[in-house]
């Protein structure tokens, strides 16, 4: 009887064999590496840029994890802390000179302070009036800068460098490098408050709300915290865009960045991670293509309709089809035969 209750062993000496959940961060970390080692292996400029972008858009997907996935707040204003970051950028990096350094932490600074103020008063409402005050708190900032002729109006800021330790950011490799640190950064924040008493509190309050208070959590003040991480991290995305594009006008603050984040964060799941890196990866390159072959008019189409079928069918995302008990025991078998050097004879 206790036989078949003890854990799997593997190989002629009977080790256990190592979980799934202590072979997926062996798994991650040497992807992180792969990354980061990448532009080396593959040394060609438009590879590069295209990579580049796809770690902005990482970040900026992740702010969105944060927000809904822990902390459980339905926000649509994600374009308003990317385009402020953005326009933070070429003031205090391209126009004050202040190198890149010390520029993006004060773009972080910057955009903690907008995700606090949207916080602030968004915070009043709940759920789909939420939803609907962060994209009017949007809107209010796009049209504020729109009409503002000191950030260039309309037709927005060209003609400046954005540097970084010396060099020019708009060269893909460090601009790649420089994401990737801070798109890191990221994740091992999010795991970090997970794991902490800030993490639990947030997660209850997703869950209940009324029971969160009742037990003395301050569901207010957590989210307001939720607000100002995702808000340092999505200017910092807006800082990296500007050297990718080297121009920024209010088109940064559009409706079609908003969705596309939406589109990313729940095809890859809101609460999985890896779920939502893998989407973010696949759909920029999407986008990518369809620029290429002069198709860009159907991204939103097709976006808006991975959003409808992932809802239907798989309402938690990919994320929710990777931690399936299905997949964690095929993950348990790879571990096993890796284990075993193939298995035994």
């Amino acid at each position: 009887m206790t036989d078949t209750l003890s854990p799997p062993m593997t190989g002629e000496t009977g080790r256990r064999a190592p979980s799934a959940s202590k072979l997926l961060p062996i798994i991650g970390v040497g992807v992180a590496a792969a990354a980061a080692i990448l532009p080396i292996l593959v040394d060609d400029f438009a590879f590069n840029y295209l990579m580049s972008y796809m770690v902005i858009t990482c970040i900026l997907a992740l702010t969105l994890h944060l927000l809904m996935g822990l902390a459980g707040v339905f926000s649509l204003g994600q374009a308003a802390m990317f385009g402020t970051g953005a326009y933070a950028a070429v003031m205090i990096i391209g126009q004050a000179g202040i190198d890149g350094t010390l520029g993006l932490i004060l773009v972080a600074v910057v955009g903690a302070v907008i995700g606090l103020l949207m916080g602030l008063v968004t915070l009043r409402t709940t759920d789909l009036y939420l939803a609907l005050t962060t994209l009017a708190f949007g809107y209010i900032v796009e049209n504020l800068v729109r009409n503002a002729d000191w950030l260039g109006g309309p037709q927005g800021i060209t003609g400046f460098d954005i540097t970084f330790a010396g060099g020019y950011l708009d060269e893909p490799k460090l601009l790649y490098w420089v994401g990737l640190g801070f798109l890191y950064l990221l994740i091992v924040i999010i795991m970090s408050v997970r794991r902490s008493k800030v993490g639990r509190a947030l997660m209850a309050t997703r869950e209940s709300p009324i029971a969160a208070r009742s037990i003395g959590i301050d569901t207010r003040r957590y989210k307001l915290l939720a607000f100002g991480i995702a808000g340092a991290f999505a200017a910092v995305a807006g800082g990296l865009y500007t050297a990718y594009a080297l121009v920024v006008d209010p088109s940064v603050f559009g409706i079609d960045l908003t969705l596309s984040v939406l589109a990313i964060a729940i095809v890859g799941g809101l609460r999985s991670m890896p779920g939502i890196i893998v989407v973010a990866i696949a759909l920029t390159y999407f986008r990518n293509s369809a620029e290429t072959f002069g198709a860009s008019q159907y991204v939103l189409l097709i976006y808006g309709l991975l959003i409808v079928l992932t809802l239907r069918f798989l309402p938690q995302g990919l994320g929710g089809l990777l931690t399936s008990p299905r997949v964690l025991e095929a993950t348990r078998l790879i571990g096993d035969r890796f284990r075993t050097g193939g298995g035994t004879r």
